[in-house]
């Protein structure tokens, strides 16, 4: 009999402890009093690769991460979105590495910025992720095949050598999402507030609320 008891009480810790690890790793959005108190800066960096208009007065911010499969699967999305406000806005995407190999990930796409190729090393890494970021056989060391394929030199697409280039600025990004409330990816930020729910629409509703709030 004690032996039973123990093993049914054995298996409600289990249970319990499978739904509160769940629930403590839904992410919280940030309060209003966070987002008010922090600065500008924790959104943007002089680092931050963008595009679109730099000066428009709507900028959307991505927190992603190049090895998360909702950051794959919203990436055509996002490039849909770019499309059609142009330069109306501001697009900025800033790191969050939350996978193994996202660092690694992240600094080469650094690299390839540096050689005007930021956009086709994103789509290629995001394309080729179920090979590379396998989350049972994660293969990162197929990276840099990719991107040689880009026209990147081999010589520059070091672990070692991107971690070190790069690290420092991905770190950053890091923070900066902590500070703001980032507990996930993708999350999505237009002018300061956060998007609550993932998606073409809802992102999209957030923008044009944000584009007519800048006319008044």
């Amino acid at each position: 009999m004690k032996n039973k008891t123990f093993v049914v009480g054995a298996i409600g810790a289990v249970v319990l402890a499978f739904f509160g690890l769940k629930f403590f790793n839904q992410p919280t959005p940030p309060t209003e009093a966070t987002l008010s108190a922090a600065p500008s800066e924790y959104f943007v960096r002089p680092h931050s690769p963008s595009l679109g208009n730099s000066l428009a007065r709507v900028t959307v911010v991505e927190w992603f991460d190049p090895e998360c499969e909702s950051c794959r699967a919203i990436h055509p999305v996002v490039k849909q979105i770019v499309s059609d406000y142009g330069n109306t806005v501001h697009f900025v995407l800033r790191y969050m590495p939350y996978h193994p190999g996202s660092m690694f990930a992240a600094s080469a796409i650094e690299e390839a910025r540096e050689l005007g190729k930021f956009e086709e090393a994103l789509d290629l890494l995001f394309e080729k992720q179920p090979e590379w970021g396998d989350h049972h056989q994660p293969r990162p060391e197929l990276i840099p095949t990719y991107l040689t394929a880009l026209g990147i030199p081999k010589d520059r697409l070091g672990m070692e050598y991107l971690l070190k280039k790069h690290g420092d600025k991905i770190r950053i990004d890091e923070a900066d999402g902590k500070m703001v409330g980032v507990q996930a990816t993708p999350t999505f930020f237009v002018n300061g507030q956060i998007v609550d729910e993932l998606g073409d629409k809802p992102l999209r509703t957030a923008i044009d609320a944000a584009l007519k709030n800048s006319k008044n």
